[in-house]
């Protein structure tokens, strides 16, 4: 047995272990690149972190898709009317901050 092939041996990571990491690479990701975009003027570089944001975004919410629909993430969905009110509350806040 090679030097590699004992490493693999001695690091043996579930399917859990590893999306669970990606997903959380993913997170942190969005907020870096959240933060740069806040503090970034040069609309062409905006536009390319936004770009960045997006797709890593799309990235992290296949990941949680992953585990979920494997049970390794579960969360309780939330009911027609609470949803209409978290709407409506951030459009009063978005409101208030424009005014």
């Amino acid at each position: 047995m090679n030097a590699t092939e004992r490493a693999q041996e001695n690091c043996k990571l579930s399917d859990y272990d590893i999306i669970s990491d990606v997903l959380g690479c993913q997170k942190q990701l969005v907020q870096k690149y959240t933060t740069a975009l806040c503090e970034c003027s040069d609309e062409t570089l905006r536009d390319l972190i936004k770009s960045q944001m997006s797709e890593c975004a799309c990235d992290q919410f296949a990941a949680f898709q992953y585990m979920n629909a494997r049970g390794m993430y579960e969360c309780d969905c939330a009911q027609a009317s609470e949803v209409t009110q978290m709407q409506d509350k951030f459009c009063r806040c978005a409101q208030e901050m424009n005014n």
